[in-house]
């Protein structure tokens, strides 16, 4: 995918404040021997790019008057009380870079589990490896589980050439028994009255 950005001539809350009603994001684009550049994404093609790309996008920005430049989305920054992108970060990527990045577990088959309670306890996987070889989540099978049974990190299948940053021996996923229900019994009345003295 390519978006067409726009170098920001103004920068601070308020120049960011008149972008985003103008259905404008603002963004940085930065990188190794990269100077950082301030430009604005329309904000209707950023929504398609983390549709289809995912959290960890990697695409072309082309800046106007300049040339087309591959990155990787690096940030994204939230408002803090309501679902509004304030800034995206966007790396330059150079041919054979090795990026560290997160990328969601994603557990196969856990409608199939009809015994004990599945919990997943890791939900992304910490890597390294080369630009184009970055994956948009990794899938672990639990069909096979039984109750007591934990999936580590060491589970997973990945590719030969993506370095695992996470712990080989950290848990992803365990099937444990069900907690009974306990019942509160109600209490028993006490055989004998309680005696009123006069």
């Amino acid at each position: 995918m390519k978006l067409q950005v726009e170098k920001r001539e103004k920068v601070g809350s308020s120049a960011a404040k008149r972008a985003r009603l103008d259905k404008k994001l603002t963004a940085v684009i930065y990188g190794k021997d990269v100077e950082a550049t301030p430009v604005l994404l329309d904000a209707k093609d950023f929504d398609e790019v983390l549709k289809q790309l995912g959290k960890n996008a990697i695409f072309e920005v082309s800046i106007s008057g300049g040339k087309t430049t591959q990155v990787i989305l690096k940030d994204i920054q939230q408002a803090a009380l309501k679902n509004e992108i304030q800034n995206v970060e966007l790396q330059v990527i150079t041919k054979g870079q090795k990026l560290t990045m997160t990328v969601p577990i994603h557990l196969v088959g856990s409608e199939d589990v009809k015994e004990g309670v599945l919990t997943q306890t890791l939900n992304e996987l910490e890597i390294e490896t080369e630009a184009t070889n970055v994956p948009t989540e990794f899938q672990i099978a639990v069909t096979e589980m039984t109750i007591g049974d934990t999936l580590t990190v060491a589970d997973i299948k990945v590719d030969a050439d993506i370095s695992v940053l996470t712990d080989l021996e950290e848990a992803v996923v365990v099937l444990s028994a069900p907690v009974a229900e306990e019942v509160e019994e109600a209490e028993a009345p006490t055989e004998e009255a309680e005696k009123v003295t006069e």
